[in-house]
């Protein structure tokens, strides 16, 4: 089970489409930096079960995360590592 890890806004990068068509069953996927964005309106209702979004990310930019998507602060972030094998990340 791999942790994929998006940085990039989906109106700017190509890099949450790619990642989504590579992700696996019991994969989960991290929203972080510009990411956040995909957490929101239509781009959160294609995100696999388990989405995580980090909190401080989405208060900087002053948005709201759909309810369907967990938000985490860094701690957790640092368990999702320590639980999945490997760790990929989408710039």
């Amino acid at each position: 089970m791999a942790l994929h890890i998006v940085n990039q806004s989906p109106y700017r990068s190509s890099a949450l489409r790619e990642c989504l068509a590579a992700m696996a069953e019991g994969d989960a996927l991290l929203l972080i930096e510009d990411g956040v964005y995909a957490a929101t309106g239509s781009e959160a209702a294609m995100m696999p079960v388990a989405t995580y979004c980090l909190q401080a990310d989405v208060n900087a930019r002053g948005i709201e995360a759909e309810q369907s998507i967990e938000l985490i602060d860094e701690q957790r972030w640092v368990a999702l590592c320590v639980e999945h094998a490997p760790i990929v990340s989408w710039f």
